[in-house]
């Protein structure tokens, strides 16, 4: 009897020494919320878009790694660079992306959309496709732009301080090149459309005849020490492409 209760007493004690179990840990905080589908092909300057120290990596993780292809992309002239292409295989998504002194393992400088039918969009709803009319009235005020017809051909050199001029936050720049439209069999482009390495105004006659389309759109980011520079006469200028 006595030994039995010895046992109970000693088993009681052990229970009552044993030390409490450690609070569980916190939850675990919540997956970083994906970029919506909707803002993936979205030229969009912070917020979902895209930051001037955007990586190649973060670009892999937000497209998808097998979606970012390390490959040349185009420069003018016939010329190309290291940088890296956004799903290369499907032109409705693709995309070309720039790093700064053409280093993939930098961060990014632009990213330029060419393709006809692509599904992205920039600022103000801006497509493949858009108007150089439609572009005047999202601007509010008529442009300037390069000749058509040479390699740098078409591209908007100065949004004349519209809209448009102030399309990202900064440090983004949009970029937009244009393309005389496909006419009809039997219809020439007027005498007087604008050609050559000169800048033409965005109302000019012929333009609101045959309105040019955009071909090219982009969004770069100019680096700090080309911030800090004087601006040059053509804001909104062409990217070196």
């Amino acid at each position: 009897m006595r030994l039995t209760l010895l046992v109970c007493i000693t088993l009681t004690l052990l229970a009552c020494s044993e030390a409490p179990p450690p609070p569980a840990p916190p939850p675990a905080p919540p997956p970083a919320p994906a970029v919506p589908e909707a803002d993936l092909y979205v030229l969009l300057v912070g917020g979902t878009g895209f930051k001037p120290t955007t990586t190649l990596t973060d670009l892999r993780s937000r497209y998808g790694a097998d979606a970012v292809a390390e490959e040349a992309v185009p420069l003018g002239e016939g010329d190309t660079e290291p940088g890296a292409v956004i799903h290369p295989q499907d032109p409705s998504r693709r995309a070309y992306v720039h790093f700064l002194d053409a280093n993939p393992a930098g961060s990014i400088s632009a990213i330029h959309v060419r393709d006809a039918g692509s599904r992205w969009t920039g600022p103000l709803g801006i497509r493949i496709g858009t108007t150089s009319t439609e572009l005047e009235r999202l601007n509010g005020k008529p442009y300037k732009f390069l000749g058509f017809d040479w390699d740098y051909g078409g591209y908007v050199s100065n949004w004349a301080d519209g809209t448009l001029a102030r399309a990202f936050l900064e440090p983004g720049q949009l970029s937009v090149r244009l393309t005389p439209p496909e006419l009809t069999e039997g219809v020439e482009r007027a005498a007087d459309y604008p050609a050559g390495d000169a800048e033409f105004a965005s109302d000019l006659p012929a333009m609101r005849e045959q309105p040019a389309l955009v071909a090219e759109m982009g969004l770069g980011f100019v680096p700090a020490a080309a911030a800090d520079a004087p601006a040059p006469e053509a804001s909104g200028q062409a990217p070196a492409e």
